[in-house]
């Protein structure tokens, strides 16, 4: 055989198989780069799908402190109003006539136990109400150990008054008297309010 075509058959040979091992090559690359691509669609919907959890989580998060202010500025407007109400009783009470104030006076010192005794502290403008005739009218429906010696006028008391004893102090004054009637009704006062 000449050289020539020993040559052809081997160069022949070389492309066919250079051919083959080029089309093994593609073949791989190509699955390869499937494959990659795959991993890579993988990757990204795993990434879009905790970018859209990490979302939902953010939006429910921001949605539950929306609604939780929400809440408080309806709970502060309402206990606005309630204290609106109570501001305009403790006007009332404040300006009543010194009739009425002292049968209120009264009254409350008549709601005390009968051991109760001491000296009435009040405002100084009640003070001169709250003279001898009016302790001898409230002392002569207590008992002897529970009568009011005298009354004495202090500047921080508003309006009602403060027993002061030996050993015990009550507080009556309005301010303190207020307080527990909006502790007791405050919740049932809201609901009459606000519930439909």
């Amino acid at each position: 055989m000449s050289f020539d075509k020993v040559e052809n058959a081997i160069t022949t040979d070389a492309r066919a198989d250079a051919d083959k091992i080029l089309a093994e090559a593609r073949g791989e690359s190509d699955e390869l780069l499937a494959q990659s691509r795959g991993e890579n669609q993988k990757t990204l919907d795993e990434a879009l799908h905790q970018a859209e959890a990490a979302a939902a989580r953010e939006t429910a998060r921001q949605i539950g402190l929306a609604r939780h202010e929400g809440r408080l500025e309806v709970l502060q407007a309402k206990n606005r109003v309630i204290d609106d109400i109570f501001g305009i009783v403790a006007e009332k009470l404040q300006s009543l006539e010194a009739k009425e104030y002292l049968e209120l006076i009264e009254g409350w010192i008549q709601s005390l136990s009968p051991e109760i005794s001491g000296t009435l502290k009040v405002n100084p403008r009640d003070a001169a109400l709250l003279d001898g005739a009016f302790l001898k009218r409230i002392n002569s429906g207590r008992s002897p150990q529970g009568t009011f010696t005298s009354v004495s006028a202090d500047n921080r008391i508003s309006r009602g008054f403060i027993v002061e004893g030996d050993t015990y102090m009550v507080d009556f004054t309005l301010d303190r008297k207020l307080n527990e009637l909006r502790e007791s009704i405050a919740g049932e006062l809201a609901r009459e309010l606000f519930e439909s």
